[in-house]
């Protein structure tokens, strides 16, 4: 019996030891892993605008509303077959805004009169449209800019230089890419300078990007006055898009 007991001793004291052994390495292992790391890239990707939007307005004035649209009718359609000449395709020459009116003149009566009665008779219809010319090749801005001018287009604005949709997706998506290869170094850098074991990726955010800045030009500082004048002269510079990701990593 007391052998029995002894053994019966020793055993309950190894389980206990066991027990205790495993339960202080589980939660040292459970405490040890998986503890949260983010790493933020950034990448900055240039380009050449691939398109420029220049805008004009049309403007006639005659004694019939017929004869002033017939007048900036005939305006616009030389101008749209000038640009045509130029390659200019003329779904990319569109109307944005088309309005006409009457002009007035008062006719005042006697203001000694106690009531004044004045009266407006129409002297003049007025025709303004609104044109927006959409140029694929910036090479071609200088001459549209000139052309146009040479026409006689009144307000004359732009060069807005932008980037295509299809080049936009096409940089953002090499930028991005960019941006988690920036990522991935420096959670290699910053782990292994802190002693950290890397796991996998668990999530990625993508923020801050930047679209690019659309750079206008004012007719007025290219020389777009008429005769005599140099001819234009447009530089459409680049445009710029900011990525910025972050990696979260397991680590242990």
């Amino acid at each position: 019996m007391y052998k029995m007991a002894l053994v019966s001793a020793i055993f309950t004291v190894i389980v206990l030891l066991l027990v205790n052994y495993i339960f202080t390495h589980s939660w040292g292992l459970s405490s040890s892993t998986k503890q949260p790391f983010s790493v933020q890239g950034t990448s900055i990707v240039t380009a050449d605008p691939d398109q420029a939007i220049v805008y004009f307005t049309v403007s006639k004035t005659n004694k019939t509303l017929v004869n002033a649209q017939d007048e900036a009718n005939t305006f616009v359609n030389k101008i749209v077959s000038d640009l045509q000449t130029l390659g200019i395709a003329k779904e990319d020459i569109k109307t944005d805004n088309y309005n006409s009116y009457p002009n007035y003149t008062t006719n005042f009566t006697n203001p000694n009169m106690p009531i004044r009665q004045d009266s407006q008779t129409i002297i003049s219809y007025s025709v303004n449209e609104s044109i927006t010319i959409t140029i694929h090749d910036t090479t071609k801005v200088n001459d549209v800019v000139n052309a146009v001018t040479k026409d006689g287009a009144e307000n004359i604005s732009g060069p807005n230089f932008s980037l295509s949709d299809a080049k936009q997706k096409s940089l953002t998506a090499d930028a991005r890419t960019k941006a988690i290869e920036d990522a991935k170094q420096k959670a290699n850098d910053i782990s292994k300078a802190a002693g950290i074991n890397l796991g996998r990726i668990t999530n990625i955010q993508e923020g801050n990007s930047g679209s690019p800045v659309p750079i206008m030009y004012d007719s007025k500082a290219v020389g777009m006055g008429g005769g005599g004048v140099a001819p234009t002269q447009i530089n459409p510079g680049q445009s710029t898009i900011n990525e910025t990701v972050t990696l979260f990593y397991d680590t242990w």
